[in-house]
């Protein structure tokens, strides 16, 4: 038995990207796998906590309804992409890395985690630029809101 999580996050993740930086932080993991099977999370001892599965990109709000509820799905925009966290059921430590794994790819990449359903705004890239401020203006480089649009990225 285990604990579910669903990540749902407005840019592709790197799952590796982000439990390598869970272990840089000092969170005592050993990382295994990987796409095309789950990425696995281990304690040091050697026990299985957290298994993850490969992103799946949703463009079809029917199918965050259908999998999720209507109520969860209504506060939730496509397309995004799912990721499956499940923690070790008889852990509790597997639950808390879970948690702070889910929590970790909505930060840096936006989204929600479903149980929660708190919706955060996707983080700012380290491309947007604070220099300049915006205007409602239009002008080549800005979205019609008027943030400017870089790189693929829009910054404000």
């Amino acid at each position: 038995m285990s604990s579910d999580l669903v990540a749902l996050v407005r840019r592709r993740p790197d799952v590796h990207a982000v439990a390598d930086g869970m272990i840089a932080m000092g969170e005592p993991l050993e990382l295994r796998g990987g796409e095309p099977e789950p990425t696995r999370l281990y304690d040091t001892g050697g026990r299985l906590l957290v298994s993850i599965e490969s992103a799946v990109q949703v463009t079809v709000q029917g199918e965050v309804g259908r999998l999720l509820g209507a109520e969860f799905a209504a506060r939730v925009a496509v397309p995004v992409w799912w990721v499956d966290v499940r923690a070790v059921a008889d852990l509790p430590e597997a639950t808390r890395v879970a948690r702070r794994f889910a929590d970790a790819l909505v930060h840096w990449l936006g989204g929600t985690v479903y149980p929660d359903g708190t919706i955060e705004p996707p983080a700012l890239s380290w491309k947007a630029s604070d220099h300049e401020a915006p205007t409602a203006g239009g002008g080549p480089g800005e979205t019609s809101a008027g943030a400017a649009f870089h790189d693929g990225v829009i910054g404000g």
